[in-house]
């Protein structure tokens, strides 16, 4: 099984430490490490057993020779930097880039993109965009990036055809990261069963990051 059918209707979180990659670990489907920082991703490949997406700078292909060097599961092309964008086809290793029209998927794909996301946000600003690609058949998978995520929220993004769900590390400014974590992750295992969604719906009862409120 490659990585993309391993996540497949799968939950990533982002993670800025070890400790909260552990936390993680066998419950989420992959932890997502925006920051280019070596230790950090060294030491969490080597603490945990779930895939590990690190992300480099835009054109930066000898930061992502480093990633793939290292041994992550995928590269995140995605952080700001004034380059043309890497061509991927180059490399063994999967990409994912950042876009924010069907326009700059296009590009990135034919790049040798295997997947696209959203920019970070809430449900009403990346459902659009996977309602577009969805639409218009994009060859490659796509992923929602979400500062925040209800149940509710999982549910709808995988019923209208995103592949993964990227969770920011917002959730671990919960009340109680595990709890809502648990949530997520079974919303995205029976985000068709609508009796399921609203019973993990009420289990997350003031445990959301405050910014969600």
């Amino acid at each position: 099984m490659d990585l993309l059918e391993q996540i497949e209707k799968g939950i990533i979180v982002e993670v800025e430490d070890v400790k909260e990659a552990i936390s993680v670990d066998k419950i989420a489907h992959g932890v997502i490490i925006r920051n280019f920082d070596l230790e950090l991703i060294e030491e969490t490949l080597d603490a945990i057993s779930i895939p590990v997406i690190a992300s480099c700078r835009i054109g930066h292909f000898i930061e992502a020779k480093i990633l793939e060097k290292i041994g992550v599961a995928m590269i995140d092309e995605s952080n700001p930097n004034e380059m043309e964008y890497i061509d991927k086809k180059n490399f063994s290793i999967p990409f994912i880039c950042k876009v924010e029209s069907m326009e700059e998927a296009a590009k990135r794909i034919e790049e040798g993109a295997a997947a696209v996301r959203t920019e970070f946000g809430g449900i009403d600003e990346v459902s659009w965009i996977i309602k577009e690609a969805k639409n218009k058949n994009l060859e490659a998978k796509i992923f929602a990036s979400l500062d925040v995520a209800t149940p509710a929220d999982i549910a709808l993004l995988f019923q209208e055809g995103c592949h993964a769900i990227i969770i920011s590390s917002a959730l671990f400014r919960s009340p109680n990261p595990p709890k809502l974590l648990d949530a997520i992750v079974k919303a995205a295992r029976y985000y068709n069963d609508i009796e399921k969604i609203f019973l993990f719906s009420k289990t997350i009862n003031k445990i959301l990051p405050s910014q969600a409120k």
